[in-house]
């Protein structure tokens, strides 16, 4: 049954059919959770209510046409939101059927005729149960908020997260620093820098390929104007997504559907030099009774920064990129529609085709193109993701959810050594596919309000096909060539029990919830994993919330990590530190995957307590301390191979005296060969040790520290708004590459996270212009790397965005301008020491070498 001014609300049909007797007042609409809604349109505020509460919010377009809202962050219930939300407009809030009709006071209720929330699909980032309370902390950020900021894609947006270390996959980041390869140049997310393979990235709640072989995403690849938001779960979540989610989750959600057209023109460039960029988006879309589309295209390009126009890396030669040369394009689809009243079809797919360019010379007298290396990697992706949900009665709901996806990388680097050119080809191609099944609702009446179920199980597969060769002169020869698929079948469960409500809260505690979950994945040939999570949420007062969950997580190796082809090195036994062998002696060194590698296990725990006083209005403080006890880590066991032959500690790593037929047959099943570094012919009767540094699982990382935040918002007469937000984030970590071996310190220390991330936003706004100010705070390391030891200073990055709209219709009518002068004071990285003159003398891994940039921007809608 559907009503034609009314969009379709699963506890409506139920009611029709006479299968649910409807309460004067739902437990959905009651129960009360966080919310995080940044100064956006009100049509917007109340979609995201409508989305994370499970309750239908209607309205009409022209009735919240033109009103904004200030930010709402805190714990309340549905109901609580919304009022908040239309607080000082001519709205009123009518509740009727499990939902709300938001309509003008003197507006008949049967006159709304819109609901962005029809046939809405909840998405809880953390959880499988609509409208559940999470005890893990959860940063969100909408594609407004980002552009406000003066952010231009997904990849500043994840540098821009305190909780994010830059290390790793990032354009900025150089081949080398920090252990980085950088082979495809993307941006992935690398929360606590546990690495990008320990952050699960998803896109509208699901997942997608890998990138090359780090076994990351690249989020950079989703053009930020087909965006709604994106949320951030800064916590162990393996019980509810399975695999990598060891530093937590990030969840892409897509624009559902759009009205109208809506085309961008962003321009800018670098004070100092490079970094000139230029974006062209077009969204388009449509929204009908049961249905509706968008369709997003993108295209991007930006020129190099290099050594020849930073003053800090003249020590280098000029040809080195800093920043990559790049250009992308991108398609970006989402739609769903109505197939009946209890059956509902979604659908949402992305492709993206990116080319970079970078250099590296090897020396500070010689070029790159004549002694270094010339890298053009073309990475190609694309997922599609086709959903079916069915709406039941008790207020269940049903979905089945399929995904393929592929990433395909082709580098192609040139490498000119004393006149020799070696062209190399590689290719890394990632695939995955999957189906999974998940329904949830109320099961009983709690104390607290329903105890809610989510159950689910699925198949999932994951491929990888490496393929490199390398050519010199007429000689091409293929050194990696394999392909490995993984299966994994998984099922979880998780529920959600309220145990104070609306209905028995007291002046001792106002309300309280425990959620549980628990997943079952079972790989064939790596093994099976249980992994559960607790978590509890208690409203002491109104005004102060406290939640803590304890939980398990895990990450499986990586295909590259079990495939990785061994090789093999001879080295002269005189490079070893206090080598017990004669100077006549040679030492084999094998190095590479492992195909009986364990899955990584980890236990990670939370507490956070926020506090929101009714008596100061727009404000919130909230305070987290995380700890991350990660196991079994994947690694080469030795740290120091020039050390190996003396330290006890990789006495177990070292075989003495091996027969010349055991080193024969290694050398014989090496795929490609002996690297024989001695300048001797090969004798396997010289051979005085072998050393086995092969991946294992043996390394032990500790993470630990507190996430701190802050906001306010006030709204003034005469339209004025301002906004104010503090986050910043302190960690310590460690890591133990071996048992026996010292425990090195990671956080604060070069080339990995500093101690502490912060960032300040304050905006203030007014009718049709708005201005906004953002401060940046990384900081400081240790060098020690060598004595003595030094200290490279932190890096403070001051940020200006002025935005101004136009009203009315026509040409001119609805456009949007902005002006944004990033690293406003142009600061720069601090210069380090290195022991090879052509080595950057900067952190990239920590510090951008973009400087000032100034950039404006087009915006217009019809």
């Amino acid at each position: 049954m559907r009503n034609g001014k009314f969009g379709r609300s699963a506890l409506m049909v139920a009611a029709a059919m006479g299968g649910l007797c409807l309460p004067a007042v739902s437990t959905a609409q009651e129960t009360r959770q966080a919310y995080n809604i940044e100064a956006v349109s009100l049509s917007e505020a109340l979609t995201a209510v409508s989305r994370q509460s499970g309750v239908e919010v209607i309205f009409a377009s022209d009735a919240v046409a033109g009103k904004r809202v200030r930010p709402l962050s805190g714990s309340y219930s549905a109901r609580e939101a919304i009022e908040r939300l239309i607080a000082g407009t001519d709205l009123v809030a009518e509740y009727r059927d499990g939902g709300f009709v938001i309509r003008g006071r003197a507006q008949a209720s049967g006159e709304v005729a819109e609901s962005p929330g029809d046939n809405v699909e909840i998405v809880v980032t953390g959880s499988h149960i609509r409208g559940s309370e999470g005890a893990s902390p959860v940063t969100v950020r909408t594609r407004r908020t980002m552009e406000v900021e003066g952010l231009t894609d997904l990849g500043a947006f994840a540098r821009s997260l305190p909780q994010n270390f830059s290390g790793g996959q990032n354009p900025g980041v150089l081949a080398g620093q920090g252990g980085s390869q950088n082979l495809s140049g993307s941006s992935n997310l690398n929360l606590r820098g546990l690495g990008q393979d320990a952050t699960l990235t998803l896109i509208n709640g699901h997942r997608v390929a890998y990138d090359a072989i780090s076994q990351g995403v690249d989020i950079s690849a989703i053009p930020l104007s087909a965006i709604e938001r994106v949320e951030v779960v800064t916590d162990g979540s393996s019980a509810i997504y399975g695999s990598d989610a060891v530093g937590g989750v990030a969840n892409i959600i897509l624009r559902r559907d759009f009205s109208g057209l809506e085309a961008t023109a962003r321009f800018g460039a670098s004070t100092d030099g490079g970094n000139a960029q230029q974006e062209y988006s077009l969204v388009g879309g449509d929204r009908w009774n049961g249905g509706g589309f968008m369709l997003a295209g993108d295209f991007s390009r930006s020129t190099s920064v290099t050594a020849r126009q930073r003053s800090y890396t003249d020590s280098i030669h000029d040809s080195n990129t800093l920043l990559p040369a790049q250009k992308q394009y991108a398609i970006v689809v989402a739609g769903h529609q109505d197939l009946s009243d209890l059956i509902s079809f979604s659908l949402d797919g992305q492709y993206s085709h990116r080319e970079q360019r970078s250099a590296v010379a090897f020396s500070t007298t010689a070029s790159a193109t004549t002694f270094g290396n010339l890298s053009h990697p073309t990475v190609e992706s694309f997922t599609v993701s086709p959903r079916m949900t069915f709406h039941l009665p008790g207020k269940w709901e049903a979905a089945v959810t399929g995904i393929y996806g592929q990433s395909n990388a082709f580098l192609s680097p040139i490498r000119t050594v004393a006149g020799q050119i070696t062209q190399s080809r590689i290719h890394y191609d990632n695939e995955v596919y999957g189906i999974e099944f998940n329904a949830d609702g109320p099961i009983v009446q709690a104390p607290g309000g329903d105890l809610r179920l989510a159950v689910g199980a699925g198949y999932r597969s994951t491929e990888l096909k490496s393929l490199v060769s390398s050519t010199r002169g007429m000689t091409t020869t293929t050194t990696e060539k394999f392909g490995d698929r993984r299966a994994t079948y998984f099922a979880f469960a998780e529920a959600s029990l309220p145990l104070v409500g609306p209905d028995n809260r007291g002046w001792l505690i106002d309300r309280a919830a425990v959620n549980a979950a628990i997943r079952y994945e079972n790989y064939p040939g790596v093994g099976e994993i249980v992994t559960p999570k607790l978590g509890a949420v208690i409203g002491i007062t109104p005004a102060v919330t406290a939640s803590a969950s304890w939980g398990r997580s895990f990450k499986a190796p990586t295909l590259y990590q079990e495939n990785q082809l061994q090789q093999g090195y001879l080295f002269p036994s005189q490079i070893f530190i206090n080598s017990p062998l004669p100077s006549s002696a040679s030492v084999l060194l094998l190095s590479g995957g492992n195909p009986n590698l364990r899955p990584e296990r980890a236990e990670t725990w939370t507490a956070t307590v926020r506090f929101e006083p009714k008596s100061v209005p727009g404000f919130a403080l909230q305070g987290s301390y995380f700890n991350v006890d990660y196991q079994d880590r994947v690694t080469f066991p030795i740290a120091s191979i020039t050390a190996a032959l003396s330290n006890p500690i990789y006495a177990q790593f070292v075989t003495y005296t091996p027969s010349a037929s055991f080193i024969n047959g290694l050398i014989a099943s090496l795929p490609t060969g002996l690297s024989n570094q001695t300048g001797a012919p090969f004798d396997p009767a010289r051979v005085g040790a072998l050393i086995t540094n092969a991946l294992t699982n043996t390394s032990h990382e500790t993470v630990k520290g507190v996430d701190l935040s802050a906001a306010y918002s006030r709204e003034f007469d005469a339209g004025q708004r301002l906004n104010l937000a503090l986050a910043a984030s302190y960690q310590e970590s460690d890591r133990q590459i071996s048992s026996g071996q010292p425990t090195l310190q990671l956080a604060g220390t070069i080339f990995d996270p500093p101690h502490w991330r912060g960032r300040f936003t304050g905006s203030w706004e007014q009718d049709n212009v708005a201005l906004t100010t953002v401060v940046s705070y990384i900081g400081g390391t240790q060098d020690d790397r060598f004595q003595p030891f030094t200290r490279v200073d932190s890096f403070t990055s001051i940020d200006l965005i002025a935005r101004v709209r136009t009203q009315g219709t026509g040409l001119f009518g609805g456009v949007e301008a902005s002006l944004s002068v990033l690293n406003l004071l142009n600061e720069k990285p601090d210069i380090i020491r290195n022991t090879n003159p052509a080595d950057p003398p900067y952190d990239s891994t920590n510090y951008s070498a973009a400087g000032r940039f100034v950039g404006i921007q087009l915006r217009k809608s019809w």
